[in-house]
């Protein structure tokens, strides 16, 4: 899942916001040094990756990539799976997407002076571009997909990946609805037994 997904589940069950979106960029295990929340939101954020990865529906949705974009499937299902949360957003949250994107920035700008230099800088072009609500458009996605790819070390198929989301677009959305009811109940059930 990507961020609209992570502080989509981290809100539903009162997850730190800043760990949710930290999962990717803190490394290891061993997270003592993290304020207590912090850290818990963190292992969320991983056992919904987690969770995510190992899921029947994802690894069949997975397999609509030919190679060699396939290699990159998980990173375009990840943001096409943001895409189709934007545009379903009324089925999974009571308010809009505005106002929910608008309190995301707000509780995570409290949180910038304890966030690795390259996360506050990325939270801070989020903010500023406002890429929550602007996930409702697919063509954000395909330019989200290319800036990962340009970060990449050496060129690779991940460029111009829109195409295939384009391509797939009903198989995605299909897949999205099958699965996100599942994963919000696997979290849910979190706060119950304490892991996924």
């Amino acid at each position: 899942m990507n961020y609209l997904a992570h502080f989509h589940l981290a809100a539903r069950v009162g997850s730190s916001l800043t760990g949710n979106y930290l999962g990717d960029a803190v490394k290891g295990a061993v997270l003592d040094t993290w304020p207590r929340e912090v850290a818990e939101g963190i292992r969320l954020h991983r056992r919904v990756d987690a969770f995510t990865d190992s899921h029947p529906d994802v690894v069949r949705t997975l397999a609509l990539f030919a190679p060699p974009r396939r290699r990159f499937a998980g990173i375009i299902v990840d943001m096409a799976f943001d895409h189709f949360l934007a545009r379903h957003w009324a089925s999974f949250h009571p308010g809009p997407l505005s106002e929910f994107s608008r309190s995301v920035y707000v509780a995570m700008a409290r949180d910038t002076a304890i966030m690795p230099d390259a996360a506050r800088a990325r939270f801070e072009r989020m903010r500023e571009h406002d890429w929550l609500l602007s996930y409702q458009h697919v063509a954000v996605i395909g330019r989200a997909l290319d800036s990962i790819a340009g970060r990449l070390s050496r060129p690779t198929a991940l460029y111009g990946a829109l195409e295939d989301v384009e391509r797939h677009y009903d198989a995605l959305e299909a897949a999205f609805l099958l699965f996100y009811p599942q994963l919000l109940h696997k979290v849910q059930q979190l706060g119950k037994d304490s892991h996924i």
